[in-house]
């Protein structure tokens, strides 16, 4: 048999071609869709309106309690928001 790639003569039952790794039948399990790259901008803007809802909000709680109840539902907000639009599905493979 001959190499559909290379045309280098090969053994009949071989799964690949020794010379240039070109695999002699087609797999038959497909490969994975290749994932699309999102924009970080939904991210970037997410955090904009989260600072500058703080930035207007949070002087003007008293301090103690519900200043501390700001800030953590500041933080809680932000962790939605970063986990929600996702930083890291923005090109990386997993």
């Amino acid at each position: 048999m001959k190499c559909r790639n290379c045309g280098t003569e090969i053994a009949d039952k071989a799964l690949i071609c020794y010379r240039c790794g070109v695999a002699t039948t087609e797999p038959r399990i497909p490969r994975p869709a290749e994932r699309t790259r999102r924009s970080p901008i939904p991210v970037i803007v997410a955090m904009l309106v989260i600072i500058a809802a703080a930035a207007a909000g949070l002087p003007y709680l008293e301090p103690g309690p519900p200043r501390i109840t700001g800030w953590v539902v500041l933080v809680v907000v932000t962790f939605a928001a970063v986990r929600l639009l996702g930083p890291g599905r923005f090109g990386r493979k997993r």
